[in-house]
């Protein structure tokens, strides 16, 4: 049978704006060959793994399913075989393995970028946003909210422990695409992510070159506010590691990335530094945006999930409110952008299902 040719032309398109970002990033001579590869090997297996892991879950969830609608449990390799032979005869295993090769591409290529171009541009804007920061919260830097409504070790630990798991939006959503029923949703998703890495992390990033407040006392000449509020954050790390604990994870990865920022050291996974527009925001918005489509509950959960990261951003000195904001704003555009592009592609073809599945 012959593949579908709007999944074709969906993954297609998926794969091509990945590639032409590597391409870029690479043919600039900035980045070692042999370290983005390792790079990329490094993220493709992890992904491998992760998609692997979710088809254990998917099975689980359809053959559950199966059973409440049939009354009885059908065989697992029934309902893999199934699978297989649909998405073979649909789009040649496409859209089981682009959403995962795409997310490996991205990550390997922005670490990249971020580690050896960015830099380039320096961190001159850091003062005109905690301007923009302190006019939008009315006089008062926006850090100094957070600190008041969840004053302390403890409070800021458990921000610190939720922020750190951004793993999530920036890895689960695409592999959870490989799975799902729904050809639009899974293309309009994996298209706003590698877009948001590109204009958002990379391009708009080069543009408004600004290191955080976490950075300002390094970077941008040093502010009393920003002293403050690493102090604070220094204060409550010393009472947590006093209390037998571990510390705050920010303060660690924040000192991580400035002894590395700068150096000849090899590519590592995670490093570079950069505030606007926040990356880390914009994913947590796509997330709830997909989620949304998905399941109605699940959605709302992943917008609280969104909010709380805009305010752990802040909290933990990484961000500025105003980055936050602004990466909504443009992972939006993009995600509706995304949404027509899929549907052209796919040449109008509905296929929404509310669920996860191995077979169709």
């Amino acid at each position: 049978m012959k593949a579908d040719s709007g999944e074709l032309r969906a993954a297609g398109a998926m794969l091509g704006v990945a590639g032409l970002y590597m391409a870029a990033v690479l043919s600039t001579g900035l980045v070692p060959t042999g370290q983005f590869v390792q790079l990329f090997s490094v993220y493709a297996q992890s992904l491998g793994a992760l998609t692997l892991a979710a088809g254990g879950i998917a099975l689980f969830v359809e053959c559950g399913r199966r059973a409440r609608r049939e009354g009885a449990a059908p065989s697992p390799f029934g309902v893999i075989r199934a699978f297989v032979a649909l998405r073979w005869q649909r789009d040649r295993f496409l859209s089981l393995a682009v959403p995962p090769l795409v997310c490996a591409t991205m990550l390997a290529t922005f670490n990249a970028f971020k580690q050896a171009i960015l830099p380039r541009a320096g961190f001159h804007l850091d003062a005109l946003f905690a301007a923009w920061d302190k006019a939008l919260f009315l006089g008062t830097d926006p850090w100094v909210v957070t600190h008041k409504v969840l004053s302390g070790p403890a409070a800021t630990l458990a921000v610190d422990s939720f922020y750190h798991g951004w793993f999530v939006p920036m890895t689960l959503g695409v592999i959870v695409c490989a799975y799902l029923r729904d050809s639009h949703l899974r293309t309009q998703y994996v298209l706003s992510y590698a877009v948001s890495w590109i204009l958002i992390g990379s391009v708009l990033a080069w543009l408004l070159p600004a290191a955080g407040p976490c950075f300002y006392d390094d970077f941008a000449g040093g502010a009393p506010t920003f002293t403050a509020l690493m102090d604070t954050l220094v204060g409550y790390d010393r009472t947590l590691v006093a209390e037998g604990g571990a510390g705050l994870a920010a303060l660690k990865n924040q000192q991580a990335l400035l002894n590395h920022f700068g150096g000849s050291g090899p590519l590592v996974l995670g490093g570079g530094i950069s505030a606007m527009p926040s990356m880390h925001n914009a994913l947590a918005v796509l997330f709830a945006l997909g989620g949304m489509r998905i399941n109605r509950v699940l959605g709302w959960v992943m917008w609280i999930y969104a909010v709380l990261i805009w305010i752990g951003s802040i909290h933990l000195g990484w961000h500025y409110a105003i980055d936050g904001i602004a990466a909504v704003v443009l992972v939006m555009l993009i995600w509706y952008a995304c949404g027509r592009a899929a549907a052209a592609m796919l040449a109008a073809r509905q296929h929404r299902e509310p669920v996860l599945a191995l077979a169709e």
